[in-house]
């Protein structure tokens, strides 16, 4: 997903998908952080301008996905792709005979993948098109998933983390990546910033840890952003 400071633009390629564990239906969690998503017209305000060229943000993008300790050849679900930022870095590191899904709930933004990845020939990058309830990925397949400025706006989070769960390998590795609540950050005022985030970094972690993941590393990628490595268990 093309990542900036998207709290005080209100844009983020927000992934509401999620589905039924075990027959439970969950409420929803993220309304206030979605709110600029509902309709097509703030979806395709969005897509246009994820990816300005003038984000200081995204210069330590190569340096955020170098700390992931992604191997050629891996299986990778970047998930909340929105308009494809991320995916020529991730490319750098899982090389030609490795595989990106792409996920995404908005088919404006995976057109945009489309743009991106079409005319340079990414075979092995796949848009798909999740859903509120399912992201569509496929079962054992991953060796990680990589969610970055996109769990605060998960609107069933636990289950959403299972689906995570069954696509990925044993022992593959979930990336979170996302803001804290309660630190200064430069795009906006605190109550904005707890406003739009729901949890802050350790409620993260006990949430996620709940759906089968175990926490094997923290660290910041900015002082207002942090890092969470899980392993499947």
């Amino acid at each position: 997903m093309d990542r900036s400071i998207r709290l005080s633009l209100g844009i983020t390629c927000a992934v509401l998908y999620s589905f039924f564990w075990a027959g439970t239906s969950v409420a929803q969690v993220a309304t206030t952080a979605n709110q600029e998503y509902r309709t097509p017209a703030q979806r395709a305000k969005a897509a246009a301008e994820m990816d300005p060229p003038n984000r200081g943000y995204l210069a330590r993008t190569a340096a955020l996905v170098d700390s992931l300790g992604l191997h050629a050849g891996d299986t990778v679900a970047d998930v909340g792709t929105g308009v494809g930022h991320l995916l020529p870095y991730i490319l750098t590191k899982i090389g030609s005979n490795g595989t990106i899904f792409a996920v995404d709930i908005y088919p404006e933004f995976l057109d945009k993948v489309r743009e991106r990845t079409t005319p340079r020939g990414w075979q092995n990058v796949h848009p798909v098109l999740g859903t509120e309830r399912d992201p569509k990925l496929p079962a054992n397949r991953l060796d990680g998933a990589i969610i970055l400025d996109t769990y605060h706006h998960l609107n069933y989070p636990e289950a959403t983390m299972q689906g995570v769960w069954r696509a990925l390998k044993s022992g593959g590795r979930l990336f979170i990546i996302d803001y804290y609540r309660n630190r200064p950050n430069p795009a906006a005022s605190p109550d904005e910033v707890r406003r739009h985030i729901r949890l802050d970094r350790d409620d993260v972690v006990k949430e996620v840890e709940t759906q089968g993941f175990h926490l094997t590393k923290q660290f910041d990628h900015m002082p207002f952003m942090y890092v969470l490595v899980f392993e499947k268990r």
